[in-house]
């Protein structure tokens, strides 16, 4: 059987066993004497299983994008402070345009 370490980021997620061999999906922590982790390190070392690395990939949600968007609490409070004193809208208009461009899902 083949199974797979996956990863995201560079961070230990799971082991996986292939869905198509295995018939469903189950995820398999790092962890000596849990018994479907050992089995699956007996397999490997008996030569009938392997693992494979398999770095997922994450998608950013809206809410992802619109923190980055946002810009860091400094920026955003200085611009609520220069709108109070010249008496404009640059953060309620940052903040229109920023959720403008990144619509909830």
């Amino acid at each position: 059987m083949k199974y797979y370490k996956q990863t995201l980021g560079g961070t230990f997620i799971c082991y996986q066993p292939d869905p198509a061999e295995y018939g469903g999906e189950i995820n398999i922590p790092h962890a000596p004497g849990n018994r479907q982790y050992d089995d699956m390190i007996l397999e490997v070392e008996a030569g009938t299983s392997t693992i494979e690395d398999k770095p997922l990939d994450y998608v950013k949600t809206y809410a992802d994008n619109r923190r980055d968007a946002y810009g860091s609490l400094g920026d955003q409070l200085d611009m609520q402070y220069h709108d109070a004193v010249d008496s404009t809208t640059t953060w309620k208009d940052h903040v229109a345009a920023v959720k403008a461009a990144n619509p909830k899902g």
